[in-house]
């Protein structure tokens, strides 16, 4: 699930920077930055179709199979169902933010993940990448909890 704030309000937020600037910053302000790939996930992805009224040119993009705007007298098909990553972090890289008295087993709460993980799947074939959840620090890395039966939300229609 895709939460803005962590369910148990006692777990400590751990923040993410993207950037060498922000990185940087975060580390002289005394967090140790934890860094990580930014690698787009091959399960992560959207679908598109873009058609074309015939006389003025204006595209639209269908995201549903269901669309009613379809191939006729008004509209042509320009680009047809595609496939693509949707999100883009400017950056191959990313950090946690770890507070220097992080204690080893404490469950904390990622605002922004960086790996990604399916968070919501629809069954016409579009996948979202869940955007926060709950890790364990284990002293080097933060054990993200993530299990797809659970954190995944999967809609039909």
């Amino acid at each position: 699930m895709n939460y803005s704030k962590p369910r148990n309000r006692k777990l400590r937020v751990i923040r993410t920077a993207r950037s060498q600037f922000s990185i940087n910053f975060w580390a002289r302000m005394g967090y140790f930055p934890l860094i990580k790939p930014v690698i787009p996930s091959d399960e992560i992805g959207r679908k598109i179709k873009v058609v074309q009224n015939k006389k003025t040119g204006i595209i639209s993009l269908l995201r549903d199979y269901r669309s009613n705007l379809a191939e006729g007298d008004e509209y042509k098909t320009v680009m047809d169902w595609t496939y693509y990553y949707p999100y883009n972090f400017g950056s191959p890289f990313a950090a946690y933010l770890i507070p220097k008295d992080l204690k080893i087993g404490e469950r904390v709460f990622i605002k922004d993940l960086i790996q990604d993980f399916p968070g919501l799947t629809w069954n016409q074939g579009d996948t979202f990448r869940l955007k926060s959840c709950e890790a364990k620090w284990n002293g080097h890395d933060l054990i993200i909890d993530f299990d797809p039966d659970v954190s995944t939300i999967r809609v039909v229609g």
